[in-house]
């Protein structure tokens, strides 16, 4: 059996590794457009800042590491076309291109950063953080004592995490968020205290304000919005991802209408013998119970195993998910998981909410920190659907109690009975999410 792979980061080479270890018969080759392999995405905004020293920290195995296990990898190699009927793709490398085919197709092919559509986007030093050779450029950048004045387009999760490392290098920073709020995924009060904490650390944040243009001969010097100018050494667009799946419009590979392809629960696509994995792919949502997108590495590598074990001929599946995140933002813990208010509206599910402000340890415990949390709720039978938190600790383990609640469709009653460890270093007597739960009452 011949696996061919598109995709040479997380889904694929955890798929890739897995399937060798289960069957060292099956041929195994990879084609990973850039030059890197296997590496966390996740670690390139503390990479900037050198609390991740040293890329190589960044790298899980390198390609000598693959082939010495008997896996082909080909980088620099770009899958531009499948042929799902005769299954074969086309593969280019530099200037020349030909056929190559297989039995069992995964497709691990990422995302990529949406780029603004601007006039003067070309100009130098106008840079996306996406991938480890990103990450090189704007190290490199940074490292110039010339480069003060760094605007990050965009509000979400890379932005504001790149944000704070930046300012942890006392570089003069500059948000610029064309929506009401920062954190879209998050309810209000949480992008309210990441704009907070933000600003009293030193950032400039905007909000409602959109970007029109850059200024520059050869390299940016200003940022042009559609209410001032602001003088630049360096942007950071941010504004989001698109699945790499252009190469598969002239296939009948269902996806979503972002591009990603939709898979079920065995991570196969609608075309027998295909399957995707990882920012390229949708992912089950336990709660809507409908395909959705969110790029994470937790899925990505858990995806790949899944598909793994499915061409090895093992019984699996991926369980699906329900949106657990956690970022730091300065001196903040931010957490979600399940639905915020605005998925629930969309998925016009019904729900209510409680609010509860505790202490992450006994209230007598030197430093004692407050976290807000918000719990959604089913009103009808108490089911818990999601909860978010922020705080300046203790938020992070806490959103993994309630990750497990809601996978297991937890009323909020057996939440507030569940057996948690108490200790005043670690937790109130009732920890937070109980206080929260306990507040919840259904007829």
């Amino acid at each position: 059996m011949k696996v061919v792979v598109i995709g040479g980061v997380a889904a694929g080479m955890s798929m890739a590794s897995k399937l060798k270890r289960l069957d060292a018969s099956i041929d195994i080759e990879v084609y990973e457009k850039g030059e890197d392999l296997s590496y966390g995405a996740c670690g390139l905004p503390y990479f900037l800042s050198d609390v991740i020293p040293r890329e190589s920290l960044l790298i899980a195995k390198k390609k000598a590491d693959f082939e010495a296990a008997g896996i082909r990898v080909y980088t620099s190699h770009e899958v531009i076309n499948v042929d799902e009927t005769t299954k074969h793709v086309t593969v280019k490398h530099r200037d020349k291109t030909w056929e190559v085919s297989y039995d069992k197709l995964v497709i691990g092919s990422g995302a990529s950063p949406i780029r603004l559509p601007l006039e003067n986007r070309h100009l130098k030093n106008i840079l996306t953080l996406n991938s480890l050779e990103d990450g090189r450029r704007l190290k490199a950048l940074l490292s110039n004592p010339l480069i003060r004045n760094v605007a990050i387009v965009g509000g979400g999760y890379i932005g504001l995490e790149v944000a704070e490392n930046l300012l942890e290098m006392k570089k003069q920073v500059r948000i610029i968020e064309r929506m009401e709020r920062l954190l879209l995924p998050f309810d209000s009060f949480i992008s309210d205290a990441a704009k907070k904490t933000l600003e009293d650390h030193g950032a400039i944040v905007h909000l409602n304000e959109e970007v029109k243009n850059y200024h520059g001969e050869t390299t940016v010097h200003a940022v042009k919005t559609d209410r001032d100018t602001y003088p630049v050494d360096l942007v950071i667009e941010a504004v989001g991802i698109r699945p790499n799946t252009q190469f598969l419009e002239n296939t009948s590979i269902e996806r979503l209408k972002n591009g990603a392809v939709i898979t079920n629960d065995y991570m196969e696509t609608n075309v027998k013998d295909i399957y995707a994995a990882g920012d390229c792919a949708s992912v089950y949502h336990l709660i809507t119970q409908q395909p959705t997108y969110i790029a994470l590495g937790t899925h990505a590598n858990k995806a790949g195993r899944v598909i793994a074990e499915r061409i090895a001929g093992n019984e699996a599946r991926f369980a699906g998910v329900v949106g657990s995140t956690v970022l730091k933002v300065c001196d903040l813990e931010i957490a979600k998981t399940g639905l915020s208010v605005h998925e629930l509206e969309r998925a016009k599910i019904p729900y209510q909410t409680v609010n509860v402000r505790a202490k992450d340890k006994a209230g007598y415990y030197p430093q004692a920190e407050k976290i807000d949390i918000v719990v959604h709720y089913n009103p009808h039978n108490c089911q818990l659907l999601g909860a978010q938190m922020v705080g300046k600790s203790g938020v992070a383990h806490r959103i993994n109690v309630m990750a497990l609640a809601i996978t297991q469709k937890l009323t909020a009653e057996a939440f507030s009975s569940l057996d948690l460890a108490y200790a005043p270093p670690f937790s109130p007597v009732y920890d937070p999410l109980q206080i929260a739960t306990n507040q919840i009452k259904c007829k």
